[in-house]
């Protein structure tokens, strides 16, 4: 063989051998103007991982080279999620551009090569409301009424855009108490995090 394999490489437990292994990180930064003195960094989102892959798929016999082909192809048309072990390991991939090649060089296989693309699952925005709002009996009607303040914590679910700063002005908190809570360095809230926001 002309080029040596990077070596034995497994998608969803199916082994294949990988001969090259092309990941992209990539990120949408900021076209727009930012307002002096927030930080660049809340503006950058993270763009899906892209694993490029190409290389081997042989088996003993031809049987089992359509069998592997045949699983791939499934894996693709149904986009099934699929975890990539390689000189990496990349979970939550999608499948895609899968293409094969007969080459006189590989008798017992074909050369292969497809596209990876990572899914970002996003988690439930919902909040089980904890606290049942307060109501006065009707004898107490026409006496000022105070508020429970033990008020349960409120959940946001992070978005594209949200900062610690345009959370507290929708939810009337300091930006720094959001921070405190929830841990997260200003430049790296991840999409799709559970913060406390109240």
């Amino acid at each position: 063989m002309a080029e040596e394999l990077v070596g034995k490489s497994r998608i969803n437990g199916y082994l294949i051998h990988v001969v090259s292994e092309d990941a992209d990180f990539d990120v949408d930064i900021p076209t727009h103007k930012v307002e002096k003195g927030i930080d660049l960094s809340d503006h950058v989102e993270k763009k899906p991982v892209v694993v490029k892959l190409s290389g081997l798929l042989i088996r003993p016999t031809n049987e089992r080279v359509e069998t592997l082909i045949n699983k791939l192809k499934s894996f693709e048309y149904k986009g099934q999620l699929i975890t990539y072990e390689g000189r990496r390991i990349y979970k939550n991939m999608l499948m895609h551009g899968l293409s094969i090649k007969a080459s006189s060089k590989v008798m017992n296989g074909y050369n292969f090569s497809c596209t990876l693309t990572e899914v970002r699952i996003a988690q439930s925005s919902y909040v089980d409301p904890k606290v049942k709002a307060v109501t006065a009996p009707s004898k107490e009607a026409g006496r000022k009424q105070t508020t429970n303040k033990k008020q349960s914590p409120v959940y946001h679910v992070v978005k594209k855009g949200d900062t610690y700063s345009s959370l507290g002005q929708k939810y009337g908190t300091k930006w720094q108490d959001i921070q405190k809570w929830n841990g997260y360095d200003p430049k790296k809230i991840p999409l799709g995090a559970k913060l406390r926001v109240v």
